[in-house]
């Protein structure tokens, strides 16, 4: 898959995940462009910061620049820091909190139920 494609269907994630926060209640902005958390999200005085991915397997490894971005940006927020992982097979979405991913030797993982 080219570059621009995964691009673009991680776009197209991001913006359903927002869709769905919107549809949930939730008043949500997606922050476009690397090294941010995707998503900022605010309902009855919860804010949640999320980072969206995607993968075609059970596992999904993360950089550890990426989970201390995600940390930082949470705690400036006072927010709750929260994964939106979609497996592409099969279509479903998973919500991660921090608590269930995994360090690894080289950085950390998140495990899929599926």
């Amino acid at each position: 898959m080219s570059a621009n494609k995964a691009y673009l269907k991680g776009c197209a994630f991001e913006r359903a995940v927002k869709t769905k926060l919107e549809e949930d209640g939730w008043t949500a902005i997606r922050s476009a462009g690397s090294k941010k958390p995707d998503l900022i999200a605010a309902k009855d005085k919860k804010i949640i910061v999320i980072e969206c991915k995607s993968t075609k397997n059970s596992i999904v490894y993360l950089e550890e620049r990426e989970i201390e971005n995600l940390k930082k940006t949470a705690e400036q927020f006072g927010a709750e820091s929260l994964f939106a992982v979609k497996h592409v097979k099969n279509k479903n979405w998973f919500i991660i909190a921090m608590d269930n991913v995994e360090k690894t030797e080289k950085g950390y993982r998140i495990k899929l139920n599926i």
